[in-house]
């Protein structure tokens, strides 16, 4: 009897240790949120870095692009969460996003295939959410930014550049950046006059120009970090994770328009706007946590 209940016993702590490895070695869920909170005056980014360069040319005209991102904060923090966005001549080609608990460094890495001459911009959003006792939680943030010039042309051979060097390349870059202002201020207008939207009222950036803005217009540096929080916050919810349709479905971003962000005179809240890949107009508001 003793040898069945020895039996009995060994078998129901097999089952439970089976149990827990399960449990603890299933993979983390996706992470449906990012939240801003008030930023934490004693933690900072001391490496935040983003870069796109091209890792190899298929033929004539398909390359590869390794898109890379990095940040190491100066403690470890409850969650750390890095957002990247990449952008070829105005449009979404591509997102990494991941999450890690009790760490300080993320690092994220992709190889993309491209191809054609192209303009694109890489814009990373560096977040951790650090815990005190008592429940009190504060953040901290940083933007990282890239971008790079493809140049294919049946003349010369395929060549990439940040910063133009010859005549040739500072003629394709203006070539470039001029097709793409024009198409963005068409379709920056065409948004304002859909939504009946008075353009003078706003200060007007895309979202891929943030990185110049250290301080806002209008703002303190430390409302810019609120603004800046509870941007990403709205973009993470409305953008990243998908585009809410009317019929209740949700579409993928990619393909969509670089979001325009509109900051008010008065700013306890912001709009953005920008097109689906279907080219259907959006527009969110987003309030600026106090």
């Amino acid at each position: 009897m003793n040898k069945w209940k020895y039996a009995i016993a060994l078998l129901c702590l097999s089952f439970l240790v089976g149990l827990f490895l399960v449990f603890s070695l299933r993979p983390e869920p996706l992470r449906e949120t990012l939240i801003f909170f008030p930023i934490d005056e004693n933690a900072q980014f001391l490496e935040s870095r983003s870069a796109i360069t091209i890792l190899s040319s298929k033929d004539e005209d398909e390359y590869i692009l390794n898109w890379e991102t990095s940040s190491v904060l100066d403690q470890e923090a409850y969650l750390r969460q890095d957002v990247s966005l990449l952008f070829e001549d105005g449009l979404l080609k591509d997102i990494q996003s991941t999450w890690k608990k009790q760490t300080d460094t993320i690092t994220m890495n992709k190889h993309v295939p491209s191809d054609d001459s192209g303009h694109y911009r890489v814009v990373t959003f560096h977040h951790a959410e650090i815990h005190y006792p008592n429940d009190h939680i504060r953040s901290a943030q940083a933007l990282s930014f890239d971008r790079l010039y493809v140049i294919d042309s049946p003349l010369s051979p395929l060549e990439a550049f940040r910063i133009p060097e010859t005549e040739e390349q500072w003629e394709s870059k203006r070539v470039l950046d001029y097709i793409l202002q024009q198409q963005q201020q068409y379709d920056w207008e065409d948004l304002f006059e859909y939504y009946h939207l008075p353009e003078d009222e706003y200060t007007k950036i895309p979202l891929t120009d943030f990185i110049q803005y250290e301080q806002l217009p209008g703002l303190t540096r430390e409302e810019s970090q609120r603004f800046l929080g509870g941007l990403w916050e709205g973009l993470y919810k409305h953008y990243v994770l998908g585009i809410a349709q009317e019929d209740g479905t949700v579409s993928s971003p990619i393909g969509s328009t670089v979001p325009l962000i509109l900051l008010p005179k008065t700013t306890d809240h912001f709009f953005i706007l920008f097109r689906t890949p279907d080219g259907n107009p959006v527009q969110f508001i987003q309030t600026i946590s106090s």
